[in-house]
């Protein structure tokens, strides 16, 4: 309900210019794709534990990125959880953008302006070429999450990010700024949370979408935004108020509790590497 309201209905009605869903995470029953996923693609793994030889490795590797896309096309977007979010986009006049992070991870952009499609094209386009430099002269003490997602840790490719989901600008600045100087947003974003929680100074209106960190539980920009959604979904439906009502306390937990689910998905992905190489 929170990928409807926030990825769909705020943009259909042009409150957001953009949303961002990721797929297979955000759609109902992920687990059990990603396990679908797993079970097709981890006994081919583990080939490339036992392959040394550069060459026949980087084939072995090759082949594996096939088939995690093969996998992909028909576990996810064979689904009728993916083709239901694709009818709602179609239904809704959605225009949209796919851009493939991971052979089994892709994003879903979401909008209804042709110049925010462009943007985005650009952006992505930043993003490929970002990603590319950073894999050919890696930066000194780059850590695995910078290599891996480099355009996190642009400045300006943020900046822009930021302005296409309409994140009020002060937010955006600071989200920049701390990736900047290596910063973790999640830790800040959780522990300012908790500490005005304890003051009871929290606003739930200034998490108004998933995966948004202010920046500060208090924003004025941030509250204004979250209170104009939900005026504007409330003079639609008073139902449609209350439900979003629910979103902004589940969009806060997520912040609260954003280090401890990252450790979680650290610890499993540990895991699943350990499995591969036994």
């Amino acid at each position: 309900m929170r990928v409807k309201v926030e990825n769909y209905i705020l943009v259909r009605l042009g409150l957001r210019p953009c949303s961002l869903t990721t797929l297979p995470a955000e759609l109902p029953g992920a687990e059990i794709m990603g396990r679908a996923i797993d079970d097709r693609v981890l006994p081919k793994m583990r080939r490339l534990s036992s392959e040394v030889e550069p060459h026949r490795r980087l084939k072995v590797i090759e082949g594996l990125k096939r088939e995690m896309s093969e996998a992909y096309r028909d576990v996810v977007e064979g689904s009728e959880q993916h083709r239901g979010h694709m009818e709602w986009a179609r239904n809704l006049e959605l225009r949209t953008l796919q851009f493939e992070v991971r052979p089994t991870v892709r994003e879903l952009y979401l909008f209804r302006d042709k110049e925010i499609g462009k943007r985005l094209e650009r952006l992505m386009k930043d993003r490929v070429e970002i990603r590319q430099r950073v894999l050919r002269h890696p930066p000194p003490g780059f850590g695995r999450t910078h290599i891996v997602y480099p355009e996190e840790f642009d400045g300006a490719w943020v900046r822009e990010m930021g302005s296409l989901y309409g994140y009020p600008k002060c937010c955006v600045e600071r989200y920049a700024a701390d990736r900047e100087r290596g910063i973790s947003v999640e830790d800040r974003a959780s522990r300012q949370l908790r500490e005005a929680e304890e003051k009871g100074e929290a606003e739930s209106l200034a998490y108004f979408v998933g995966y948004f960190f202010p920046c500060n539980p208090k924003c004025p920009s941030a509250t204004s935004t979250g209170r104009r959604f939900l005026e504007e979904l409330q003079s639609i439906n008073p139902a449609l108020g209350d439900l979003y009502k629910s979103v902004l306390n589940e969009n806060m937990d997520l912040v609260r509790r954003q280090p401890e689910i990252i450790a979680e998905h650290r610890a499993r992905t540990s895991e699943a590497m350990k499995n591969i190489y036994r």
